[in-house]
């Protein structure tokens, strides 16, 4: 049969069995079906996880943790000790004349947990920590030229780290990825905010 008479007929059988799916979805579908079969958790030393959803929060959990060890250890060539610290460090860098609150809130932390990023950062020598000029109990933040040189050597290991985690995968992939679960973040950040300001 020819190969896009093949897809047709798949597309049609899928529309049927869900009417409300689009093209997208109906292509996402298919190409997990053409994922070889096989038990891709069998190195895991713990149970498997119960449901498709457990499996995909377990592997993400997997992946970040073994991504931030090879950070960690390319970072500390850079005077960083966490990737907290990274993260904040970035973030203080590229916000506009950010609150420590803004800087805190950003990456989920609790406040007493962020302060003592923040103040590690600041003992350090890589960001400035300087009076609101409206409100004296607002501390506002910039990076320093130290904490940019170092921010910069960070972003290049860290692309080393990257292309050592993500390189097998084709740039399309790593897009169907972000595609899939930036909604999914974008959602839960919203969640937890809102729960805070409760």
């Amino acid at each position: 049969m020819n190969k896009a008479v093949e897809l047709l007929n798949l597309w049609a059988s899928y529309e049927q069995e869900n009417p409300k799916a689009d093209l997208a979805q109906f292509c996402q579908t298919y190409l997990a079906s053409q994922a070889p079969k096989g038990s891709l958790a069998s190195f895991w030393q713990s149970p498997l996880p119960p449901d498709k959803a457990s499996l995909l929060i377990k592997l993400i959990g997997r992946i970040s943790k073994l991504h931030t060890l090879h950070a960690l250890a390319a970072f500390k060539e850079c005077g960083l000790n966490s990737f907290d610290e990274f993260l904040y460090l970035s973030s203080v860098a590229y916000m506009t004349n950010p609150k420590k609150t803004d800087v805190i809130s950003a990456h989920f932390n609790e406040l007493s947990s962020g302060l003592l990023i923040l103040d590690r950062l600041k003992k350090s020598g890589l960001i400035l920590e300087h009076g609101d000029a409206y409100d004296k109990r607002t501390k506002r933040l910039t990076i320093t030229s130290k904490g940019q040189s170092n921010l910069e050597a960070c972003y290049q290991r860290l692309n080393q780290v990257n292309q050592m985690c993500f390189g097998e995968l084709a740039e399309e992939q790593v897009e169907l990825g972000i595609h899939l679960l930036q909604p999914i973040e974008a959602s839960l950040a919203g969640h937890w905010l809102a729960a805070k300001l409760k």
